[in-house]
């Protein structure tokens, strides 16, 4: 019988045979190693049953189940950025800037910025000749929420949550990756900033709010650095101004003159694009005026909001303007009941083209498909 190899003795030994047991071949030590009985050592008493570990949470985020806390829960603006959050804001929008394209919208409550960013969203992901997806490692639980909730409401998915007003204590960066199927368009990262409509207002002096005529430094750190950043105003004509709180063409004018003071003080300037939102109702109680403006957005703007579209215009001649319509409406809810990719299309190819040098996203219409429209009279 062999001895315990792993017996501990007194002193090291080497392993021998009994006096009169001899192994006669290989298989025999294989067996024998097999069938030796390895005493089980008894595992000493956790050190850490006593301890009540309780997971973390930052009180300044709601709180996520513990297999979603990889990421936040939104992007908290309560309070304004300090130096040192802000300087590092700058260090991480700086690096590989060049490759980033923020895309910020500016306007009043319900002026629907942000319906506007689901139509973009909902036209790269239905019509644009390539492939689209959310970044989810670069976004937060409520991006994720906001991203789907968006797709349902254009999706005509019913029971699905609706959209409310953003919240005033957060804000959305939508991080899109949008990869043509002609290899030879570049790939794009475009991120969408959905903020509060009382963010805009903010930018608008008034005596009793200290913090009033500046815009919150989170979005001024975007404008400030060196990302490639396009600016979206949107004007809702339908929307009336209310008692004690900023006009709309004043909250316009009041960010623009911000987003002025910025470009000259940097020396760089932002492509911009106005927006007349909702034009449906434009078309529906305005017609008057839009026929005597020759249907040209620009006119109508010149016309209705000179106070702002005069500086706007002349600022440059690059500066666009859409009559922003998305499809129509269920009178019983906001599910779409037919989408127009008119609009967004139009903003979308503005927005691909100035990131690019003048490479246009879609396929362009030949004069020959230009005259065959109108032949056909449409």
């Amino acid at each position: 019988m062999l001895d315990n190899p792993f017996e501990k003795k007194t002193k090291s030994e080497p392993l021998s045979l009994q006096k009169n047991e001899q192994i006669e071949s290989l298989d025999q030590i294989e067996y024998a190693v097999e069938n030796t009985e390895i005493p089980k050592a008894e595992s000493p008493a956790s050190t850490f049953d006593d301890l009540d570990f309780k997971p973390f949470v930052d009180k300044k985020y709601e709180y996520t189940p513990s297999s979603k806390q990889s990421k936040l829960d939104k992007r908290d603006v309560s309070e304004p950025l300090s130096d040192e959050k802000y300087q590092a804001r700058l260090d991480e929008l700086n690096n590989n800037a060049e490759n980033k394209h923020y895309v910020l919208f500016f306007g009043s409550p319900a002026s629907g910025k942000t319906w506007i960013v689901g139509s973009i969203l909902h036209y790269m992901k239905s019509y644009i000749d390539g492939t689209v997806h959310l970044d989810t490692s670069k976004t937060t639980e409520s991006e994720d929420e906001l991203f789907y909730l968006l797709q349902d409401r254009f999706n005509r998915v019913t029971g699905a949550q609706k959209i409310t007003s953003t919240d005033t204590t957060q804000y959305f960066e939508l991080h899109i990756s949008f990869k043509p199927r002609d290899t030879s368009k570049p790939k794009m990262e475009i991120v969408f900033i959905d903020a509060s409509g009382e963010h805009s207002q903010q930018s608008f002096r008034t005596r009793d709010n200290t913090e009033s005529g500046k815009l919150p430094n989170y979005l001024t750190a975007i404008l400030e650095s060196r990302v490639n950043t396009k600016i979206a105003f949107v004007y809702d004509q339908s929307l009336a101004d209310q008692h004690g709180v900023a006009a709309q063409i004043n909250v316009l004018n009041s960010v623009f003159t911000q987003v002025e003071l910025i470009q000259q003080s940097q020396k760089k300037h932002f492509p911009k694009a106005l927006l007349l939102s909702k034009a449906d109702l434009i078309f529906a109680r305005d017609m008057a005026a839009v026929e005597r403006n020759g249907y040209d957005p620009m006119l109508y703007a010149i016309d209705k909001i000179p106070s702002f579209a005069n500086g706007f215009f002349n600022e440059s001649p690059d500066n666009k303007t859409i009559f922003y319509k998305m499809g129509t409406f269920s009178v019983n809810s906001d599910l779409i009941l037919e989408f127009d990719k008119e609009c967004p299309e139009k903003f979308f190819r503005w927005l691909y083209m100035q990131g690019t040098g003048g490479v246009s996203p879609i396929k362009e219409a030949t004069c020959w498909d230009k005259f065959k429209r109108w032949l056909s009279g449409s």
